[in-house]
């Protein structure tokens, strides 16, 4: 048993087939069918069904993918740690963050990450929230920042950085416009959401539900800016978080504070327990505290 058998195993497992793990690792299909074909000699096993689908794990399969993450892991944090140690101030961290982090709170902690390592390369990567917690749990990414679920990961570490209430966006002239005492008012009213699959969405969902509201979702979007953007055309309200808000926003749109009902949104930082963070990430890690002063750890 090999570590390139085991990294091609797994990357069939994530790819789904043959021939799209052959691509993104560069190899023929045939290359790595004889990987895998070796690794289940080896092991004396078969690890994974062909159907019309793809390919989908055996039981004894489940047991190697476990075995080998946490190999292949292990190995990928050695490797990162003798680079660090041979010279910390050209490795690399990765930090992956939504779009809205990206803009609005990260700016002055990257620009400081600079100052401190100005030869370190910092590479910051835009996913929505569910993505950014399986890079950080599968070591692709050193830390993430995500609209806290309402379950974390065992395996992860967390400090909460802040604390980013909801509000209301209307168009200008909106009926509304002139106040809302209670979320029952929203009720049946036309609105542009972000997409139901980010974390964003299901608090407000799960705000909404609680107080008996339900809206006319007419416009759903993975980007803050199309939401604010269909508001400002008049397309129908929306419900988006505070640091999404700009000065710009408030000439084109009418933006309110909502009547208790939602909670507002936690931004937390994440990182794998067992990954000693290292100088670029404890750099980083103390650069958000400076920065968020009511950061907590939980």
């Amino acid at each position: 048993m090999e570590l390139h058998q085991l990294e091609t195993f797994r990357e069939v497992v994530r790819q789904g087939s043959f021939m799209a793990a052959a691509r993104a690792l560069h190899m023929s299909q045939p290359a790595v069918s004889a990987h895998v074909k070796a690794l289940e000699q080896a092991l004396g096993a078969r690890l994974l069904e062909r159907d019309g689908r793809g390919v989908r794990l055996t039981t004894q399969g489940g047991l190697v993918l476990e075995a080998a993450e946490a190999a292949l892991g292990a190995v990928d944090e050695l490797r990162r740690r003798v680079r660090e140690s041979l010279d910390p101030e050209r490795a690399r961290v990765v930090l992956a963050c939504g779009d809205t982090v990206a803009l609005h709170l990260l700016p002055r902690v990257i620009t400081g990450f600079r100052a401190a390592h100005p030869r370190a390369e910092v590479a910051v990567q835009n996913h929505g929230s569910r993505t950014i917690l399986d890079l950080v749990l599968s070591r692709e990414a050193d830390l993430g920042i995500v609209t806290r679920p309402p379950r974390m990961d065992a395996a992860l570490w967390s400090r909460t950085l802040v604390r980013d209430p909801f509000v209301l966006a209307l168009p200008r002239g909106h009926r509304l416009a002139r106040g809302v005492r209670s979320l029952r008012e929203l009720d049946g009213e036309p609105a542009v959401l972000l997409a139901r699959s980010t974390e964003t969405r299901g608090l407000v969902d799960r705000g909404l539900e609680a107080a008996g509201v339900r809206l006319g979702v007419a416009l759903e979007s993975l980007n803050l800016e199309v939401v604010k953007a269909y508001v400002a055309s008049g397309l129908g309200l929306s419900i988006v978080p505070e640091l999404a808000i700009t000065e710009a926003d408030r000439q084109r749109l009418a933006v309110l504070p909502l009547p208790a009902g939602l909670a507002p949104r936690r931004i937390s930082v994440v990182r794998r327990k067992d990954r000693a963070p290292g100088a670029l990430v404890t750099t980083l890690l103390a650069l958000m505290a400076r920065e968020f002063r009511g950061a907590d750890e939980s």
